[in-house]
């Protein structure tokens, strides 16, 4: 039987199949950037089991069919955060392939969030040096893309942990923090920080949502979920990232010994959905 705030060991999307439709709030994400991770001269470490590395048409096409699976789950309303970054130096275009594809799924284009990292390395690499010829263009930015399901609007109501300084920053779509410094530390390669997913889940959710990521590498979606009282739902091909994210949430205090009305209602409507989905 499908429970919340749970990690789920399986490749996307079959492994998502289990989830009943319309019951998640929030998708919060970062897919594998198919910049062929642990060979690339940026980065020598690989993934624990996804091989990063696929003809670019075949990764955009594996995407849609992952993101077609989460309109399923998503309720109508609900959002889809995706951070991802371009190839290449920008020539190749991921962060607008998909977003041509999440329009052809129906999801409505909600707004485009600059991530400025503010992070660029010691630059050894620069096309053709003080020539026009074929310069280098890096890109220290990674893009948020922002989606949501027959609304803008959210159709439920509920109570809000956001303040008003945050929403004054947040609410300009250039972001600037840094990014996560503890991979070795969590034996991932490509992790963003819990400043990501705390932005996003609080202004597009209310307490008591349920967020998704089918993602979820080292988890940090779902700690931060945890953290700010929201009901998680993970998806993981790794045993072994799983085993990571399941001690970093065990490590997260519990706020279920104190179940507010907005997590009960939600608790109760994925049960009636349990029901009419295994009939």
């Amino acid at each position: 039987m499908f429970e919340l705030n749970t990690v789920i060991n399986g490749a996307v999307p079959e492994a998502m199949k289990v989830v009943p439709d319309g019951i998640v709030d929030l998708i919060v994400t970062s897919p594998p950037y198919n910049v062929d991770l642990g060979n690339n001269k940026y980065n020598k470490t690989p993934y624990s089991l996804y091989k990063d590395n696929k003809e670019h048409f075949e990764y955009i096409a594996w995407l849609k069919m992952v993101f077609e699976e989460c309109y399923r789950v998503l309720k109508s309303g609900g959002r889809v955060v995706i951070n991802i970054g371009d190839g290449k130096n920008g020539s190749v275009p991921t962060g607008s392939d998909i977003t041509q594809f999440m329009k052809d799924l129906n999801y409505i284009p909600y707004t485009h969030i600059i991530w400025e990292k503010s992070q660029v390395g010691s630059r050894t690499s620069w096309g053709s040096f003080n020539s026009p010829s074929s310069p280098s263009f890096p890109t220290p930015f990674e893009h948020i893309l922002v989606f949501c399901k027959d609304s803008k609007k959210l159709l439920e109501t509920g109570k809000t942990d956001l303040k008003g300084d945050e929403f004054i920053e947040w609410s300009l779509a250039l972001w600037r923090f840094a990014p996560e410094i503890r991979m070795k530390e969590f034996g991932h390669p490509a992790m963003f920080p819990e400043e990501l997913p705390k932005r996003c889940i609080k202004m597009l959710s209310y307490i008591g949502a349920v967020v998704m990521d089918p993602f979820a590498g080292a988890g940090t979606t779902l700690v931060v979920a945890k953290a700010l009282k929201r009901n998680y739902i993970g998806f993981e091909i790794s045993s072994k990232y799983v085993d990571i994210i399941n001690e970093r949430l065990k490590d997260e205090p519990s706020f279920w010994d104190d179940w507010s009305d907005e997590q009960i209602d939600i608790i109760d409507e994925v049960e009636k959905k349990e029901i009419s989905f295994w009939d």
